[in-house]
């Protein structure tokens, strides 16, 4: 099937379920020219599309590593995060080892979603990156934590006290 006829067959929308089955009945590496627009609806949080889309790419294991790869080397945090909790988190070890590199990069980072962690769990689970320097990242997150919890709590006392 041509590129342009598989980007025909791309759900509509969130709730097009019918759609996405159709698409992954193809299989892979049928598909293999959109991954990347199918890996997108992971970005839809919990739809139809984006459940049969993560056991999809899930399935993929070590096939799924190029298009994850790309995923997590993006500006996306939405899809960063889905991809790693809902995908990789599933993959066999050979598969997350592809994207250590992505995952060291996510651990040392932050952001609203938490990704870092889950990363740094998986270099953890995976014996993929020293203990020493995780164990410094892991520290270094606590503080920082803490310190942000610090300043919520502040702020929660100043909209007690009526400010």
């Amino acid at each position: 099937m041509k590129p342009a006829d598989l980007t025909r067959q791309l759900p509509r929308n969130k709730d097009d379920a019918q759609g996405a089955a159709a698409l992954i009945a193809l299989g892979y590496p049928a598909v293999e020219p959109v991954l990347r627009h199918m890996l997108e609806w992971l970005k839809a949080n919990g739809s139809p599309v984006d459940l049969l889309m993560r056991e999809f790419f899930v399935s993929l294991g070590v096939a799924g590593v190029p298009v994850v790869r790309a995923a997590l080397q993006s500006r996306h945090d939405l899809l960063k995060y889905a991809v790693t909790t809902h995908v990789v988190v599933r993959w066999p070890a050979e598969a997350v080892a592809g994207v250590q590199a992505e995952l060291q990069a996510l651990a040392t980072g932050s952001g609203f979603y938490g990704t870092d962690l889950v990363a740094m769990k998986l270099l953890i689970e995976h014996a993929l990156a020293e203990r020493a320097w995780l164990a410094e990242w892991s520290a270094f997150k606590i503080r920082r934590l803490r310190k942000l919890l610090a300043s919520a709590e502040a702020l929660q006392v100043l909209l007690d006290a009526g400010h």
